[in-house]
């Protein structure tokens, strides 16, 4: 099971609400799920793809860990289980396909094009604000530049940004991915514009390319 640096981040970085039950989008190999799973020992976890090589390895996954009586792997689009599903999620969770590299291959390439089709920004927000319970929240890890698509999206669905986390590989380098928690807000007397976003920084490595104490302290539940 290939383990990304963006999963483990997200897994770590995703809240600790409680969850009773949490969603898994684009779950890909499972990794997120089965670290949900870890993390929130009581929650019982969805996690859905479009493609089904993608499920069929998370499937095995998920049979062949501890956590196989709470997570729950399903073939479908995100849209269509947004229409079929009637119970809420407190916990939405995804690490989004996005084009990173001119330099991958035909079939990376192909494959994250059919993923990002089906999962657009718009999509993901629309279809996350109906699936999340009243206090839910959505986890996602995004590139700094679209992360800030996304929220000026999702703030016009009132899908509001409560916490960013900006996540640099070295103390001097320009922020590589933001990790974002966001909640539904719909109060009479909210005022979006003034409203302040939680920030937080994460270092990765140090400038001899070791690990930062925060970054090993935040991941080592996850890495054996």
């Amino acid at each position: 099971m290939k383990i990304g640096t963006d999963a483990i981040l997200l897994s770590s970085l995703a809240p600790d609400n409680s969850p009773s039950k949490v969603l898994d989008i684009g779950t890909g190999c499972g990794i997120i799920a089965l670290c949900m799973a870890q993390k929130h020992k009581l929650s019982e976890i969805t996690a859905i793809d479009i493609d089904s090589d993608s499920i069929k390895e998370a499937s095995f996954n998920f049979k062949n860990s501890k956590f196989n009586s709470r997570i729950t792997a399903k073939e479908i689009d995100v849209i269509s289980f947004s229409k079929e599903r009637k119970e809420k999620f407190d916990l939405i969770i995804t690490n989004p396909p996005f084009f990173i590299s001119s330099l991958e291959s035909p079939l990376e390439t192909r494959t994250k094009a059919r993923h990002t089709s089906s999962l657009t920004f718009d999509n993901l927000i629309l279809t996350s604000k109906n699936l999340l319970s009243k206090e839910g929240i959505l986890c996602i890890i995004l590139p700094k530049k679209e992360s800030e698509i996304f929220i000026a999206k999702a703030k016009e669905q009132k899908l509001e940004a409560i916490k960013r986390i900006n996540i640099y590989s070295k103390l001097n380098k320009e922020c590589e991915r933001v990790v974002l928690h966001l909640k539904i807000l719909e109060t009479d007397n909210f005022q979006s514009d003034s409203y302040d976003v939680e920030d937080h920084t994460i270092i990765l490595r140090n400038n001899d390319n070791t690990q930062t104490e925060e970054y090993f302290s935040l991941v080592k539940n996850y890495l054996l």
